[in-house]
């Protein structure tokens, strides 16, 4: 059978209950998952800077986000910048004022800390070098997941950011269990893991067996 698990906005953990119990005997496999876009970046706090004025970038999910958040800040009635990004050509035009970068965003968009006013720059930007993410995780209580180098750990699939679920297998149930738990988990390429926030409705399906 499949269950269809829905969530709603915010921390992405279900709880299910079922109306017959499952066992040990019983696996679950992933067969579709409906997640928006796996961030990019997180958070920036006073990253650009324009005549001592500090602006802030809010997390994103791709480079066409960070590209719409940049072109739209403005100091004043003047624009700071104009930005395009197209497939892979990052360009960033300063506006009449000149603008400096943090550091660890000037080495993210591969520009100079220093912008000179009416001065434009490029780059090539690619989402799979510059994400600070490697995936989803997918995580079923009592499940008998993935090896992690000590025991079974819960996660019973990894979802990149182009979705692809193919290689998802089943995972066998530690015991008996009453409801399906279901965990959406960010993993980023540190390895670092955290509970995930959904912005918006989300929902996936299970396979049970």
């Amino acid at each position: 059978m499949i269950l269809d698990v829905t969530g709603a906005v915010g921390l992405a953990a279900v709880e299910m209950p079922l109306l017959n119990p499952l066992s040990s005997e019983n696996s679950v496999r992933l067969k579709y998952l409906h997640l928006p876009d796996l961030p990019l970046l997180d958070a920036m706090t006073g990253v650009i800077t324009v005549n001592s004025e500090d602006f802030d970038i809010p997390a994103v999910s791709s480079i066409q986000e960070l590209v719409n958040h940049l072109d739209t800040l403005v100091q004043g009635a003047n624009r700071v910048c104009y930005v395009w990004y197209n497939s892979h050509e990052f360009e960033l035009c300063a506006g009449t004022q000149a603008i400096t970068l943090n550091a660890a965003l000037a080495a993210t968009l591969k520009l100079p800390v220093t912008l000179t006013a009416n001065t434009c720059y490029s780059s090539s930007l690619y989402e799979s070098s510059v994400s600070l993410y490697s995936h989803y995780a997918v995580a079923v209580a009592g499940a008998r997941g993935m090896w992690d180098g000590g025991d079974y750990d819960e996660i019973i699939a990894k979802v990149r950011r182009d979705g692809d679920i193919s290689s998802a297998h089943s995972h066998y149930l530690r015991g008996s269990a009453n409801a399906i738990e279901v965990r959406i988990l960010t993993v980023k390429r540190d390895g670092t893991m955290a509970e995930y926030t959904a912005p918006e409705i989300w929902s996936l399906g299970l396979e049970v067996v």
